[in-house]
């Protein structure tokens, strides 16, 4: 559907397997956005999202378990999180940023519980499993990476995400000021971060962090890096 021309958002339709969530056009979008805790009803605009960030709207063939895919990943970091904030634009869920102390005792249990039930049929998918192992060294290298940094940082920032559509007007950089404002508060003046070259990883070059670590994970011509980025 499209927008009127009174200034608001143009809209788009959303990816066959999620109509109901409209994308963001860049062209049109105002700066109006306002920061609120999670609610579950974001849950399935931050899952389009996420599956909008890596490219999934096509590579999945069964197109309910690329959103099962985007429901997991997001319970997974609800999970760990003891801060979870939402940037809500005209309505819609358009970013999250999750944020926790690396020394909680327990995740979420409620969140972790729904990861896990979002995950189980992924693992029954032919297309999904093929990707398991890379996964699979995904976190190995994060675990290691994350067991280095224990001394000296004891904040993480789990998750950071936008519209892809609403990059350019200021919301991740606002989403991450209000965790860096938790993680002050709570005592936590130094913290990390995971991203790779599937995310918009230079972000974190413009606002001034430090690139602690790099690994590669897979081969050929275009491999899967995974940084380790610090504030300070």
């Amino acid at each position: 559907m499209s927008g009127n021309n009174s200034g608001t958002a143009v809209l788009k339709t959303g990816y066959a397997f999620n109509r109901a969530f409209p994308l963001l056009t860049r062209k049109k979008v105002e700066t109006n956005f306002e920061l609120r805790n999670f609610k579950k009803s974001d849950e399935t605009a931050l899952a389009a999202v996420i599956n909008e960030t890596w490219g999934l709207k096509s590579s999945p063939k069964n197109a309910e378990l690329a959103l099962r895919f985007g429901y997991a990943y997001l319970y997974y970091n609800l999970a760990y999180s003891s801060f979870r904030v939402v940037a809500e634009y005209n309505g819609f869920a358009s970013g999250i940023v999750c944020a926790g102390c690396r020394k909680e005792k327990l995740p979420n249990l409620g969140y972790l519980a729904k990861a896990i039930s979002y995950a189980l049929p992924l693992f029954f998918c032919r297309e999904f499993r093929s990707q398991i192992a890379a996964w699979k060294k995904f976190f190995k290298v994060t675990a290691a990476n994350e067991a280095n940094m224990a001394k000296e940082y004891k904040g993480r920032l789990y998750l950071l995400l936008t519209n892809p559509s609403c990059r350019g007007i200021g919301m991740g950089k606002k989403m991450l000021s209000s965790a860096e404002e938790y993680f002050i508060l709570n005592g936590m003046d130094r913290f990390f971060l995971h991203t790779d070259t599937e995310c918009n990883f230079r972000f974190y070059d413009s606002v001034g962090y430090k690139k602690v670590f790099g690994s590669v994970v897979g081969s050929g011509p275009n491999p899967w890096e995974i940084y380790l980025y610090a504030n300070k």
